[in-house]
C-alpha cells in the first residue's frame, strides 16, 4: 500500500454507510410500529406479531401451586411454583434434569415419556402445568402446541406434527395422573411475564420482554381487540411474540447485505443478523475482509477461521483473543477497534429501536412499563448494553413513557406461573 492514500476507518464506514449515530430510533419508529399492526392484521409483514392465546382476563391467582416446567436447549427445570398473599414468588420444590434426547437420540414417545416421568411426581401436588417450549413449535388456540422440530442439542425422531401437551398429558395418564391441564408457552414469551411474576406489586401499566443471545425477540402484551386476524374482537389482553429477529425495514448498508446473502438463509432473520450473538461475530470478519480489500489495514486481513462474537467481545474489552494476535501494528488495531465498536454500538441502537417499540405498543394500564430483557449477548458484549440504554431510556421518557429495565433470575420459570395463574 505504500505510495498509496490508505482509506481510513472512519472513511470506510461513511462509504459505505455503517456510522452507528445514523440510526435514530425516533426517525425508526413509525415504519416499526407500522409492520407491527400490519402483522396483527395478518398482513403481509416481516413482523409475524404471533398470538401466544395467553389471554391476562383475571389477577394472578394467589396461594394457588402451579408445575412449571423449562424446556430449554440442554437442561430441563421443573418447580412447583406460588405466589403468596403478599405476591412474592416461591418454589416449593425445584428439579433439574438433563433434556431428553441429548444424551441419546429418541424416539418420540420416548421423549414425551421420559418428561412425564420427570413431572409426574408434582402431580401429587396440583395437575396445573405450564411447560415453556424453547423448539420451533406452533401455538394452537387452546395453548397448546404443534412440534415443527426438536433442533439444537437434542435429537428427537419423529416429534414433528406432534401435540405436545396433549402427547405427555396422555404419557403422565398412564402412570395414574389423570386429568392434568397443560399450557404451552414460547420461552420469550415467558420471558415477558417474568417481569410481571417479579413486580406483581409495583403498580407497572405493562410489561415486555426481550431476548438478546444467540438470537434475538420480542414480546409484549396487546389489546385483543387490536389483534384483527384473531376472529372474535374479545376484550382483555394477550401476549404476543413479535419474532423480532425477521424485521427487514431498518437501513442497511450494502456490507450488511452482501453478509446476508453469503449466509444460509439469505433474507431471513435480517434483524438478527446485524444485532444478535449468532451472527455479529461473523458480521464483523466479513466486514473486517471487505475493509482489508480496500486498503483499511497496512497488513490486510487473511485469518484463518472465522471470527467470532467471543473474539469481538475480547478485542474491545481488552485488546486480547484472535484479533488482537492478528492485529499487532498500532495503526491497524486501532481502525479495526473503530470498525468493530461501530457494528456492535449500532447493534446496540437496533435493540433500542426494538425494545422502544414493543414498550410503545404495548397495552398500558398507566404510563410506567417493566421491560424485561435476557441474554449473555446483552449482558456481555462489550459497549452493546450501555448503547441501548443510553439510548432507549430518553426516549421513551421523552414521549412520557416511564421504563424500568430489568433482568430476572429463573426469568422463565416465573413467567411460567403468571401463564398458569393468571387465565
Amino acid at each position: 500500500m505504500k505510495g498509496t492514500h490508505m482509506l481510513t476507518a472512519n472513511e470506510f464506514i461513511r462509504k459505505h454507510k455503517m456510522e452507528y449515530t445514523s440510526i435514530d430510533v425516533k426517525n425508526e419508529m413509525d415504519t416499526y410500529i407500522d409492520e407491527m399492526k400490519k402483522g396483527l392484521c395478518g398482513e403481509k409483514s416481516s413482523l409475524l406479531m404471533i398470538p401466544s392465546y395467553i389471554t391476562l382476563k383475571s389477577e394472578v391467582k394467589r396461594e394457588k401451586p402451579v408445575i412449571c416446567v423449562d424446556a430449554g436447549g440442554t437442561n430441563l427445570r421443573v418447580a412447583v411454583a406460588k405466589f403468596s398473599e403478599d405476591g412474592s414468588f416461591c418454589t416449593e420444590e425445584f428439579q433439574r434434569y438433563l433434556m431428553p434426547g441429548v444424551e441419546k437420540e429418541l424416539e418420540a414417545e420416548e421423549f414425551f415419556d421420559i418428561l412425564a416421568d420427570y413431572i409426574l411426581p408434582f402431580t401429587k401436588i396440583t395437575k396445573n402445568i405450564v411447560i415453556s417450549f424453547a423448539y420451533r413449535a406452533k401455538i394452537l388456540p387452546d395453548i397448546d402446541c404443534e412440534i415443527v422440530e426438536i433442533t439444537k442439542e437434542v435429537k428427537v425422531k419423529n416429534a414433528g406434527g406432534k401435540l405436545l401437551g396433549r402427547e405427555i398429558c396422555a404419557a403422565l395418564a398412564k402412570k395414574g395422573a389423570d386429568g392434568c391441564n397443560i399450557v404451552v408457552v414460547n420461552d420469550s414469551v415467558a420471558t415477558a411475564l417474568a417481569g410481571k411474576a417479579e413486580k406483581l406489586n409495583d403498580g407497572y401499566g405493562s410489561f415486555t420482554g426481550t431476548i438478546l443471545g444467540t438470537g434475538s425477540n420480542s414480546c409484549y402484551i396487546e389489546y385483543m381487540r387490536n389483534i384483527a386476524k384473531l376472529e372474535g374482537g374479545e376484550e382483555g389482553l394477550m401476549v404476543i411474540n413479535t419474532e423480532a429477529g425477521s424485521y427487514n425495514k431498518v437501513p442497511r448498508s450494502d456490507i450488511d447485505i452482501a453478509y446476508d446473502e453469503s449466509t444460509q438463509n439469505p433474507g431471513i432473520g435480517v434483524f438478527e443478523k446485524m444485532t444478535s450473538g449468532g451472527y455479529l461475530g461473523p458480521l464483523c470478519d466479513f466486514t473486517l475482509r471487505t475493509a482489508a480489500r480496500e486498503g483499511v489495514f497496512e497488513k490486510g486481513f487473511s485469518m484463518a477461521g472465522t471470527v467470532s462474537t467471543v473474539d469481538v467481545n475480547a478485542f474491545l474489552t481488552d485488546g486480547s483473543g484472535a484479533l488482537g494476535r492478528y492485529f499487532t501494528a498500532e495503526a491497524d488495531r486501532n481502525a479495526a477497534r473503530e470498525i468493530l465498536l461501530n457494528i456492535v454500538l449500532r447493534a446496540g441502537r437496533f435493540l433500542a429501536l426494538q425494545m422502544a417499540a414493543v414498550a410503545v405498543k404495548a397495552a398500558k394500564e398507566n404510563d410506567r412499563v417493566c421491560m424485561t430483557i435476557e441474554g449473555t449477548t446483552y449482558e456481555k458484549m462489550f459497549g452493546l448494553k450501555k448503547e441501548a440504554l443510553t439510548v432507549l431510556l430518553p426516549y421513551l421518557d421523552s414521549i412520557g413513557i416511564k421504563a424500568d429495565v430489568i433482568s430476572v433470575e429463573n426469568a422463565v420459570l416465573k413467567g411460567c406461573a403468571i401463564a398458569g395463574l393468571s387465565r
